[in-house]
């Protein structure tokens, strides 16, 4: 008999957004280091290891059947071969651009349905004697926290230890292990849907009547209103054309910052991207006064939940006003995460999750109908910080140098900016539209740069006023210097 595994609401939102202009798959980054004295076709050998793996455990077995459109389910397929998701290929300059380049061409076309949709791609010639792995995943089978769960169980945490299956032949995959709560009864199943939706009714009309105060300026403790963005050329209808490109900050530092501060890293790390992302505009040439605001994603998996589908809610917030002083837009972004952390804390997932699928799929008609174009978005952009491994990590004897998330635009945005902490670094991942957001390895500098004035201005004696004056004189002075 057909095993069935039916779809969340969540996950086949996925499937009924997709389009080829904007493919719901996402994606890891890899970048290795060689092991020392590895052959010349070390990373040619070890994809066609892999390809030859046809041992498959699900989710990676999984193919879609919509023969009920109303009730999608998974089921396993038969005639999978590691060879049709496994590929090698080669860079000829082997420089990051050439890689980013290659990135942003794989993560365009849509993924084909009749099969299971992932992909691996071994990719060699990486210059210093690295190598990437890039591997994808429709959205509608994992999120990025389970995703990144199953692909670290497949590697060593030595350099020594070697012959681990891959990702997809793991018979201790936490896709598949089963759950140690007692099966409830049919009368405690009926209670807990009543009470669950008891509960998310509740919490939704909680959310409704914060945000009706908020909107008529009687308050500032909830979730920031949603579709009131200014225009910006983040938001709007996308092509299928794709940029990626990287940032990475340093955790000690980054740790050192939030403790003196009393912050958290999501603090610190939306302080420099919204800096970043105002220096960004202006250097395309559309500028603006205006509060960005951001889309985030949140977890909302119990911590002994299975790994698998989608259990996440969509909240919008505001970063900080527009300013040059980093030491005011680190206090206001506090303030507005602080506030969506006691909402959501105070909610019902099943609420979060409910309000999550109100407002995208209100989005996602705009978006359908062209009418992103003139009509305020849901947010400018989505911004969301996954957990990874605190140590390093190894692929048979090549050490794990940094692992980068490749996401996927949401409706009315041309940009995605996911962040993925890992053995010492935090770890950007940053995709955009490229036709309407060029040169995105501009933004991806800026991040550093602004947290390292970040750095400066908060270990400085004065909490950097000398520091911002000589900048605000530099940048008003006729000729854009002075003389020091």
């Amino acid at each position: 008999m057909e095993k069935k595994r039916y779809l969340t609401v969540v996950d086949n939102g996925f499937l009924i957004t997709e389009t080829k202009k904007s493919p719901k798959h996402i994606a890891g980054l890899q970048v290795y280091q060689k092991p020392k004295n590895a052959s010349k076709t070390f990373v040619q050998n070890l994809a066609d290891t892999w390809s030859k793996e046809d041992t498959v455990c699900a989710p990676y077995n999984l193919v879609l059947n919509t023969k009920n459109p109303l009730s999608p389910y998974w089921t396993e397929y038969k005639n999978f071969r590691a060879s049709e998701h496994v590929k090698f290929l080669s860079l000829k300059e082997g420089s990051r651009e050439e890689l980013y380049e290659l990135i942003s061409k794989l993560h365009e076309p849509i993924m084909d349905r009749s099969k299971p949709m992932w992909q691996c791609y071994f990719i060699d010639g990486l210059s210093k004697d690295r190598f990437a792995i890039y591997f994808s995943f429709h959205h509608s089978v994992l999120d990025g926290i389970s995703a990144g769960k199953i692909m670290e169980k497949s590697l060593s945490k030595t350099s020594i230890e070697k012959g681990r299956p891959p990702f997809w032949a793991m018979l201790d995959n936490p896709y598949n292990k089963t759950s140690k709560r007692p099966k409830p009864k049919l009368l405690d199943k009926l209670i807990n849907i009543a009470s669950g939706n008891a509960k998310a009714a509740y919490g939704l009309s909680r959310i409704s009547t914060q945000l009706c105060l908020e909107a008529a300026g009687l308050t500032k403790n909830a979730i920031s209103l949603p579709f009131t963005s200014a225009p910006t050329p983040l938001t709007g209808s996308v092509t299928a054309k794709r940029a990626f490109t990287t940032a990475s900050l340093p955790l000690d530092r980054v740790n050192h910052l939030r403790k003196i501060t009393r912050n958290t890293l999501n603090h610190i790390a939306l302080t420099c991207l919204d800096g970043a992302l105002h220096r960004y505009l202006e250097y395309i040439g559309n500028p603006t006064d205006a509060t960005l605001t951001i889309t985030m994603p949140v977890s909302l998996r119990k911590e002994d939940a299975k790994v698998g589908g989608n259990q996440i809610g969509l909240v919008a917030t505001k970063l900080a006003p527009k300013t040059d002083d980093p030491i005011i837009r680190l206090r206001e972004i506090g303030v507005s995460l602080q506030a969506v952390r006691h909402q959501i804390d105070d909610s019902p997932a099943a609420s979060i999750q409910a309000y999550s699928l109100a407002t995208n799929g209100l989005a996602q008609l705009f978006d359908s109908t062209n009418a992103s174009e003139i009509l305020p978005a849901l947010s400018h952009t989505i911004v969301s910080n996954v957990p990874g491994p605190k140590n390093a990590l190894y692929l048979e004897g090549a050490e794990l140098l940094g692992w980068y998330p490749v996401s996927t635009l949401g409706p009315g945005h041309r940009l995605n900016v996911t962040m993925f902490s890992y053995n010492g670094k935090l770890d950007f991942g940053i995709i955009s539209a490229s036709d309407y957001l060029p040169y995105l390895n501009v933004l991806g500098r800026y991040i550093y740069e602004e947290f390292e004035e970040l750095e400066k201005v908060i270990e400085s004696p004065d909490m950097g006023t000398a520091l911002l004056a000589k900048k605000r004189q530099i940048e008003n002075h006729p000729k854009g210097n002075i003389e020091t």
